[in-house]
């Protein structure tokens, strides 16, 4: 079927590469069916995702299974999950759930945006408040909402994923309501907050990552006969902190992500999340960015990748739109902004662009995300602006679980919205050679993969390295070792096995 899409109604492309190799020509996927694109977009080796909330990655369905095995209950006005059920409340047992379709069928509804205007809340409403409706679960099953994204990606031929979560974040932040705000004085605020003891919480993070993982391996049964594709998926962290809180909290969690990024490989970097356009967000914004650009050394100690420019006029006002992704960019040292949708209303917007396209500063698109929050969509989103300006891209889910998408489908979505093959397959690239991986790549021009290293050249695609320089790259970088693998699938992909 695979070689039927690539060779069967193909337009020619001169000088179409693979792996090195010319291929005659490329898949249409305009004259492809529903069905056939969403089978050509699974088996397409996707790369990795470099922008997934795990919080957010989880369909209702787990999770009102999990309350239940839990014994949590449903507020059954909220439509959300409770630690326990009180006398006299409007609560109850959340195994009732799995019986009551009507009661199963709302909470579902509540849990996601799968309808607009649900209990007439805009899109962007209903998607921010679901996570105080599933926090009583999602909390407490990390390992296995962990496995429920690696699962779920290596069953879509990807491989590679960077999750954003927040263990002890909580800690973080108190120990930074009780130093208190030093009043801009960004090195006072480092040592005030360290004299709270902040570093006393790198190993409890690094143990909550061991039970993470732990548990996740437990659910794939990683080493059994029966061992879930997700066992075969990379992953690493960005420790995600959150930009509403009070300047103090905020710093402080910022403080706690850059000391994991230098103590445990597993953490490679640092993000900011929440409702960017939320007053507190918005007031403290450019503050936050020198708070990133100081604790970080401009992305020297820690790389970052920020949230910003996830706002349209809908949101926020038109001061806000015009230079949170240069201050990302510029003052915080951003290597990749999240969202970025009002990049093209920002002031100096083109040279803005090409200065991204320059610095190789990738932006992570999020089609569904963008639509069901903003209400952006088709040719009103910035990607294909972003791509004929070369600024890199790279598609992911941001809350698959809310949003009821996977991967597989954002492919699939930006096809239909005009996007070619060579889009996605460069898609997919970029989001091993623009992650946070340690080591040196397999590309000298990431972004346009035109020329291998040097060390590899004439070798990608095959099933291991030749003994020597390209063999010892590949040991000796986590980078060079994920896309290895991914020019292998896709090779194998492209020619049909």
């Amino acid at each position: 079927m695979i070689k039927r899409w690539i060779r069967g109604g193909l337009a020619l492309l001169a000088g179409f590469q693979v792996s090195g190799a010319a291929l005659a020509a490329e898949p249409r996927l305009d004259r492809m069916t529903g069905g056939e694109l969403a089978a050509f977009t699974r088996a397409l080796p996707k790369g990795g995702e470099l922008h997934n909330h795990i919080s957010g990655a989880v369909f209702g369905e787990a999770l009102l299974a999990w309350a239940a095995e839990d014994g949590l209950c449903v507020d059954v006005a909220r439509l959300a999950l409770a630690p326990a059920c009180q006398p006299g409340g409007d609560l109850k047992p959340a195994s009732t759930a799995l019986r009551d379709e009507d009661l199963r069928s709302a909470l579902l509804d509540s849990f996601s945006v799968r309808h607009p205007d649900f209990r007439d809340r805009s899109g962007h409403d209903q998607f921010f408040g679901v996570f105080s409706r599933i926090g009583a679960v999602s909390e407490t099953r990390g390992g296995d909402a962990l496995a429920f994204v690696l699962d779920s990606l290596g069953r879509q031929n990807t491989f590679y994923l960077e999750a954003m979560i927040t263990p002890q974040g909580a800690a973080a932040a108190a120990k930074g309501a009780i130093a208190g705000w030093k009043g801009g004085d960004l090195a006072a605020q480092a040592a005030a907050t360290r004299a709270q003891g902040l570093d006393a919480l790198v190993p409890l993070v690094s143990a909550q990552t061991d039970a993470l993982e732990a548990r996740a391996r437990t659910v794939m049964r990683c080493g059994q006969p029966d061992a879930s594709p997700g066992c075969q998926v990379t992953v690493r962290y960005l420790y995600q902190t959150i930009r509403v809180l009070p300047p103090e909290q905020t710093f402080a969690q910022i403080q706690l992500g850059v000391a994991m990024v230098a103590a445990d490989k597993r953490w490679v970097g640092i993000q900011m999340v929440a409702p960017e356009d939320h007053p507190n967000a918005v007031a403290n914004y450019s503050l936050h960015m020198r708070m990133v650009d100081y604790l970080t050394d401009h992305g020297r100690k820690a790389p970052a990748a920020l949230h910003a420019g996830e706002l349209t006029l809908k949101v926020a006002p038109p001061s806000a739109l015009r230079s949170h992704i240069a201050e990302a960019i510029r003052v915080a040292g951003a290597r990749r902004i999240g969202h970025g949708v009002d990049f093209p209303h920002e002031d100096g917007a083109e040279a803005l662009a090409a200065e991204a396209a320059a610095k190789g500063v990738m932006v992570e698109v999020n089609l569904s995300s963008n639509d069901a929050i903003l209400e952006v969509r088709g040719q009103a989103h910035p990607v294909a602006w972003l791509r004929a300006r070369g600024v890199p891209t790279s598609l992911s889910t941001d809350d698959a679980g809310l949003l009821r998408i996977d991967l597989s489908r954002e492919y699939a979505r930006a096809a239909e919205e005009g996007a070619a093959y060579a889009d996605l397959k460069r898609s997919a690239r970029n989001a091993i050679a623009f992650s946070f991986l340690a080591g040196e790549g397999l590309w000298s021009d990431p972004g346009t993969y035109a020329r291998p290293a040097r060390a590899c050249a004439g070798q990608l695609g095959a099933e291991t390295p030749k003994p020597g320089p390209c063999a010892a790259l590949v040991a000796a970088s986590d980078k060079a070792r994920e896309q290895w693998r991914h020019e292998r699938l896709l090779t194998e992909f492209e020619a049909g096995r």
